[in-house]
C-alpha cells in the first residue's frame, strides 16, 4: 500500500488539498488513498484522523468477526450486488452566519442578543459561552466582521431573510450584511498556533446536546406567540427630529396621519406610535397582519 504523504506546515497556504475551517479554526486535509480526513494540530505539528463515520466503519471492521454468509444474502451476479456499496455522505447543514458592518464597538453581549432573535445560538460545550467570534486585527481592534453559530440551520436562513440590510443600532445609520458563511478560507489566525487542545469528554457533549433540545423545544412552545406579534411592527427611524417638534407643536398630530396614510397603501394598520421624546426620531407602525409589515420594510 503506498505511503500517506501528509503536507507540511510550510506549505499548507500553496498545497490545494489543505483547507482551513473557520468554525473548528484547523487545517483539514483530504488523503485521497484512505479517503480520509486530518486535522492539524500545532502543539504537537502533526495529523490526527478525524472520528467520522468513515473511520468508524474501519475500526469496526478490523475489530469485528466477519459474520457468516446468510442464505438470505442475494446471488453475487444479482443487481443489488452490482449497486455500488460506497455512497456520498450528505453534506453537513451550514448554522453559521457571516457577518459584516457591525459597530467597531459592539461585544458579544450586544452581537447575541441581536442574533438570537432568530434562533437559538450554539454555546460552547466547555464554557458556556455563546459561539460568536468577533474578528479583530493585529492590534486587537474589532474590524467590524463575525460569525454567529446557531443551533439549527433554520435559522441561518431566517437571519439572511430578517437581519441583513437591518440597522444594528437605532442610534446609528449604518446598516448590517448577514450571509452564509463559506469555509473556503486559507488564511491562519495567530490565535491558533498558541490554542490548546482541549479533550471533551463524550457524555459531556451528549448531555449539552440534550440539554439543547430540551431548551429549543420549550422555546418553540413560547416563542411564536410573540415573535408572530412583533413581526408585525415596523420601527421608523429619523421621522422628526426634538428642535422640529419645539418650532411646530403640530407636527407631531400631522406626521402621524401622514405615516398611516403611507402605510395604508401597503397593509392595513392597526397604531401608529411616536415617541416624541426620542432623539432619534423614533416611530412604531403596527400592521393587522405580518404580509403588511414585510411590504412595508421593502
Amino acid at each position: 500500500m503506498d505511503k500517506i504523504v501528509f503536507p507540511e506546515f510550510k506549505d499548507f497556504k500553496s498545497d490545494e488539498r489543505v483547507r482551513y475551517e473557520l468554525e473548528t479554526e484547523k487545517y483539514v486535509f483530504k488523503n485521497d488513498l484512505d479517503l480520509l480526513e486530518y486535522e492539524y494540530d500545532i502543539n504537537t505539528n502533526a495529523w490526527f484522523p478525524r472520528w467520522n463515520e468513515s473511520l468508524i466503519n474501519q475500526q469496526q471492521s478490523i475489530y469485528t468477526p466477519a459474520e457468516p454468509e446468510l442464505s438470505s444474502k442475494p446471488p453475487i451476479h444479482s443487481p443489488e450486488n452490482s449497486k455500488p456499496e460506497d455512497k456520498k455522505r450528505p453534506a453537513r447543514e451550514n448554522t453559521i452566519v457571516y457577518v459584516t458592518g457591525l459597530p467597531l464597538d459592539t461585544n458579544l453581549e450586544e452581537v447575541e442578543t441581536y442574533f438570537k432573535k432568530c434562533g437559538t445560538i450554539m454555546p460552547d460545550l466547555i464554557t458556556g459561552a455563546p459561539r460568536i467570534k468577533l474578528y479583530k486585527d493585529d492590534e486587537g481592534n474589532l474590524k467590524g466582521d463575525a460569525l454567529v453559530t446557531y443551533y439549527k440551520a433554520p435559522s441561518v436562513k431566517l437571519a439572511i431573510d430578517i437581519l441583513d440590510d437591518s440597522i444594528f443600532r437605532y442610534s446609528e445609520p449604518n446598516r448590517i450584511k448577514v450571509q452564509e458563511a463559506k469555509f473556503t478560507e486559507k488564511t491562519h489566525n495567530s490565535d491558533t498556533k498558541t490554542a490548546k487542545k482541549v479533550k471533551i469528554d463524550p457524555s459531556l457533549v451528549k448531555k449539552k446536546i440534550n440539554q439543547l433540545n430540551k431548551k429549543l423545544e420549550w422555546d418553540e412552545d413560547i416563542v411564536p406567540v410573540a415573535s408572530e406579534k412583533y413581526s408585525r411592527v415596523v420601527v421608523l427611524v429619523g421621522m422628526f427630529t426634538q428642535k422640529e417638534i419645539e418650532e411646530d407643536v403640530t407636527l407631531l398630530i400631522d406626521l402621524k396621519e401622514e405615516i398611516r396614510e403611507e402605510c395604508e397603501k401597503v397593509g392595513q394598520v392597526t397604531n401608529v406610535k411616536i415617541f416624541e421624546s426620542s432623539e432619534e426620531g423614533l416611530v412604531t407602525v403596527k400592521f393587522k397582519d405580518t404580509l403588511g409589515a414585510q411590504a412595508a420594510v421593502q
